[in-house]
């Protein structure tokens, strides 16, 4: 095929291109294409020969650089319909039988040339395809008719030949099989080469093989069920623009094959993958639609996008759920029951309950498969979470796997379950930029049913496979709590700042739910539905490539923008509702009211920031019956003031108005001479000449609680040059690879009579940093307000707390629940988790004492003995070479307690570091509710009330709460505003059983850990 007519450009976002020229180039075999980066659209008007109507042909187009490989990628459309995509692995697109029979056809192609990505200078990682792509040049394009006879022939020959190096030498089997492809290749060898156009003599040698190896040995005891997939990363070494482009190859492809091939079956997740398609490429969907709905296309995966399964809070998790299963049920009809998570990098212990509170039946995973440490021991499995709950699981033995007999009999091999259930899954497709199955993995399996020495093999699917399991019920063996992966530690922390808007947009959006909710059921406002937008961005964001840090600084460019439109779409709503709130509140008194809200479901006592100009100046804060509250006044850098006073009994899920008035001054005292000590009615505080902790003393309890002779609050520098995957891994030996140690550059304390704050400026190796230390006067819990330049490469970061407590387990916040990890290393399984996630803290007690870190934005502990460490910030620089560079923010905490973390209410410290009370500034009016109230009441110690909500039939409020501990609780309710009824649901809101509700009360009985779903209609 001569001129083709093409143009070069660069692809700036889906459906829009900057073209180089608005004139086009023609193309021939031998002529460079485009360099890396650009997209060249190229076309062709071509006539079918009257002898090939109605004979398989199609296109072959092979583009690549000469003796070096490249990851192009391209779309091929006809007559204007997207068709079948190229790449790396195919580059022979078949044409359909309508287009066969047509005298003249269009071709279409969108080609694509990898744009590249940073060379791993650490490790030498990725390949110069990847580092350093060639130009591509058209090495074949051609139109060409297909001989399916031979085709046939050599796929049949390939199969037997490679079973037959399978077998031992002197196997009979083997003997066979050898000798009668012998006779094949004299049979050909003795026709000359125009035999093999003759379909009829092709297909009896073949035909007459097979009859000859009909009567080899059985297959062995087992069957392998193969099932089609292509794992497509939403965003990793590509933007999500890439991604999108992805996801239309590879669906396209895939549909031809499925057309092409009857008995072939294929499974694909991610709700939005497919959400991406329907919106940019509606022809192929339609194409999908219908091969759903003929049910060789399997929908599977319920989550939104495959998640990072450590980090989502437990309502993120939840809405991976709600929002996958809702489009699947819409657009298809259909809901899965297998959660299909291949590549997330470790599963938390609450995972099991949240899928089957999903209608989720099944889990199937291969990542377990790359522990650095200890074989996962187990296949097929039940996976225990932390509330008891169980969900068959399936760990398959790789990813992007072939169909060759080598392939079935590794697969076979691996099988650490097929004595207790002789039955295995096959999960065979490139992934990503691969673009799924290939039409030669199609011919090896309809060729393997019954192959000697191996597994029968059988089409089939993943349903099919784990309801086979179901059925007939064979004795597996359990894992009980976390699934940690043993690689990718680093993902807790590695670009810190996505991390940072990860847990604040949860925030965020959890309170403007509340408050939504509260102002559309309570106060009259009109419900915004525009929170579901956002809320699917966040998902998103928490793709398994994105949140870990482990992707290119693309996809961080692209994760900056949707975190501004989230966090714009989040503050909408919630401003909106409180200024709803705001007008129906009695706001009179003496003084300016400020309203002070409390989205937590218990009664808290907390020091507010009010910021503003001179007005706040002079001004001091007292409550309803005219008493004085604790008020500090500062100026701060930029010349506002900040207000802050200590408000107690702040109602729960709910409010109270103070006023602020002019009272005598109480400007903080400041010094900017540096001391050595500090006192409160709480602690002594002591620390050395470089701002380090070298004592803490509870006057209360009567306890020291840095060790002696230890230093807390100490920031630890460590080399963090990981053998492989830079930005995923830490370096296991970090601990005895000390860096640099601080430098006290300034210091100074400030007095007041909500809090003291001790500041300190250190020099730590080429990075800075300033600390507020502070000490609050109605309030155990030390904040440490942090701000980093951080300027260090292939560094690690953590803050220290050697404690005086001594136990053999430390206690983790996860999704919804907590789970005790070792703080010894016995075992390699303890060794191996020298880093681990944790959410708002990390708790250490022994009997009637213990101390908590606790932080609000960061995930990676380690807690071993009795040191306490939070991971702050690493610098790997590969796939991003500028990760985490720049400037940083974040709090953690130390909270000091009588009893264990259950007895101390940790999980509520963690709220309240995370959830500050909001303030709003009002103007003095009357209204229907008082000044201080409560519109959901709640009685329970560790039942957590986490979601309110509008439900999703808009016809009431959906409440959320788990229980935290571990304990059995009942939990109370009582709501403002008049209610009908209340009803148990599942997590997808679809009604389980009735609730007794009398005078808007109603009461829930909680398991250890269970989550809890009631919908109140109003």
């Amino acid at each position: 095929m001569k001129d083709w007519r093409a143009k070069r450009g660069v692809y700036m976002e889906p459906g829009k291109y900057e073209f180089n020229s608005d004139e086009t180039v023609l193309i021939n075999e031998g002529d460079w294409l485009i360099d890396a980066g650009a997209t060249m659209f190229l076309e062709k008007e071509v006539s079918i020969p009257d002898n090939w109507r109605n004979r398989p042909f199609g296109l072959t187009f092979l583009s690549s650089a000469k003796g070096r490989r490249t990851l192009h990628e391209g779309l091929v459309s006809i007559n204007g319909k997207p068709h079948h995509g190229i790449d790396r692995n195919r580059s022979y697109v078949p044409f359909p039988e309508d287009v066969r029979k047509s005298e003249k056809i269009t071709i279409h192609i969108e080609l694509y040339n990898y744009a590249g990505q940073t060379l791993d200078e650490l490790n030498y990682q990725n390949e110069p395809a990847e580092f350093d792509p060639p130009p591509l040049t058209l090495l074949q394009g051609s139109l060409d008719l297909v001989n399916s006879a031979v085709q046939s022939l050599l796929a049949t020959v390939k199969c037997y030949y490679e079973t037959a190096k399978l077998l031992p030498e002197g196997n009979i089997d083997k003997s066979t099989i050898i000798t009668s492809l012998s006779e094949v290749e004299r049979k050909i060898l003795s026709e000359k080469p125009a035999a093999l156009t003759d379909f009829s003599f092709v297909a009896e040698i073949e035909e007459s093989l097979i009859e000859k190896l009909a009567d080899l040995s059985d297959s062995t005891n087992g069957q392998i069920l193969m099932v089609g997939q292509s794992h497509i990363d939403l965003a990793w070494l590509w933007p999500v623009k890439e991604a999108i482009r992805k996801c239309s190859r590879t669906f396209s492809t895939m549909s031809t094959l499925l057309e092409e091939n009857p008995n072939f079956t294929y499974a694909q997740s991610q709700p939005q993958a497919y959400a991406f398609v329907k919106e940019h490429y509606p022809d192929i969907y339609e194409r999908v639609k219908k091969h759903i709905a003929d049910g060789r296309w399997e929908v599977v995966g319920g989550m939104w996008v495959e998640p990072d399964l450590n980090m989502p809070s437990g309502e993120a998790l939840v809405r991976q759920l709600l929002y996958g299963m809702n489009f699947y049920k819409e657009e298809f009809g259909i809901k899965p029951r297998i959660e299909w998570l291949p590549d997330t990098f470790g599963y938390c212990a609450s995972l099991p309950q949240l899928l089957k509170g999903a209608g989720i039946d099944y889990f199937m995973t291969t990542k377990m498969n790359w522990n650095d440490t200890n074989p996962f021991p187990f296949d097929l499995f039940y996976w225990e979470g932390i509330d008891g709950t169980r969900i068959l699981s399936f760990l398959n033995h790789g990813l992007n796997e072939y169909t060759h007999p080598q392939e079935i009999q590794s697969h076979w091999d691996s099988y650490k379950q097929k004595n207790a259930h002789p039955h295995q899954m096959l999960l065979y497709g490139h992934g990503d930029g691969g673009g799924g199955v290939t039409q030669e993995m199609i011919d090896y399996v309809d060729r393997s049913a019954s192959l000697p020495g191996l597994p029968s093999v059988v089409n089939s699917t993943a349903h099919e496979f784990f309801d086979g399991i179901t059925e007939k019920n064979p004795a597996l063996p359990a894992w009980v709590g976390d699934m940690y992966l043993e690689l990718h530690r680093g993902t807790y922390t590695t670009h810190a700042r996505n991390k940072r808007w990860n847990r604040k947009a949860e925030v965020l959006y959890r309170d403007a739910e509340i408050w939504g909710s509260v102002a559309a059921s309570f106060a009259g406002a009109n419900h915004d539905p525009s929170l579901e937008h956002g809320w699917k961005l966040l998902l998103f964001n928490q793709f398994h490539d994105i949140i870990p840090g482990s992707s290119i600084p693309e996809v961080y460019v692209d994760s900056e923008s949707d975190y501004k439109e989230i966090f714009a779409c989040g503050e909408k709503v919630r401003n909106a509702a409180l200024q709803e709130l705001e007008q129906q509140i009695n706001t009179e008194g003496d003084g300016i009211p400020v309203i002070v809200f409390n989205s937590l479901s218990w009664e808290r006592s907390e020091t507010v920031k009010i910021t503003g100009g001179l007005e706040l100046a002079g001004k001091g804060a007292v409550n309803q019956d005219g008493e004085v509250l604790p008020a500090d006044i500062s100026q701060m850098e930029d010349g506002q003031f900040e207000l802050s006073v200590y408000v107690p009994a702040i109602p729960e899920m709910g409010y109270k108005v103070i006023w602020l008035k002019e009272l005598e001054n109480i400007q903080m005292d400041k010094q900017e001479k540096a001391v050595s000590n500090w006192e409160t009615d709480y602690y002594l505080v002591e620390w050395n000449e470089c701002g380090e902790i070298t004592r803490l003393y509870d006057k209360n309890l009567r306890r020291e609680v840095v060790q002696g002779g230890a230093l807390g609050n100490q920031f630890q520098l460590f080399h963090d040059r990981p053998m492989l995957w830079d930005a995923w891994d830490i370096d296991s030996n970090f601990a005895e690879q000390r860096a640099e140690t601080v430098s006290l550059l300034e210091q100074s304390s400030t007095k007041g009579a909500t809090k003291d704050i001790i500041r300190f400026k250190w020099q730590l190796g080429q990075s800075i940093v300033e600390q507020d230390m502070i000490l609050y006067h109605h309030n155990k819990r030390i904040d440490f307000q942090t701000k980093v330049d951080w300027q260090e490469q292939h560094k690690l970061l953590k803050v220290a707390f050697p404690v005086d407590v001594m136990s053999s387990k430390a206690t983790y916040e996860i999704p919804f629940g907590a789970v005790e990890r070792a703080t010894h290393t016995n075992t390699s399984w303890e060794q191996a988790q020298f880093e681990v996630c944790g959410h708002r803290f990390a708790d250490l007690s022994e009997a009637g004492y213990g101390v908590s870190l606790l932080n609000d934005c960061k995930y990676g502990y380690d807690v071993k003995q009795n040191v306490l460490r939070l991971s702050l910030l690493r610098a790997p620089k590969w796939p991003d070479k500028g990760a985490d560079i720049g400037l940083h923010e974040f709090t953690y905490s130390l909270f000091p307690h009588e009893g264990d973390w259950r007895e101390a209410e940790v999980v509520k410290q963690g709220y309240e570091l995370n959830h500050p009370a909001l303030v709003i500034q009002a103007t003095a009016h009357r209204g229907s509710l008082p000044n201080s109230y409560s519109f959901i009441k709640t009685e329970a110690k560790q039942t957590i009330l986490d979601t309110v909500k509008v439900s999703e039939d808009g016809n009431g409020l959906t409440l959320r709460m788990y229980e935290s501990s571990g304990g059995r609780e009942q939990i109370h309710l009582s709501l403002a505003g008049q209610a009908d009824s209340a009803y148990e649901t599942n997590l997808l809101e679809e009604k389980q059983a009735d609730i007794s509700l009398q005078c808007n009360k109603l009461s829930a009985a909680l398991k250890p850990f269970e989550v809890k779903t009631i919908v109140v209609n109003l």
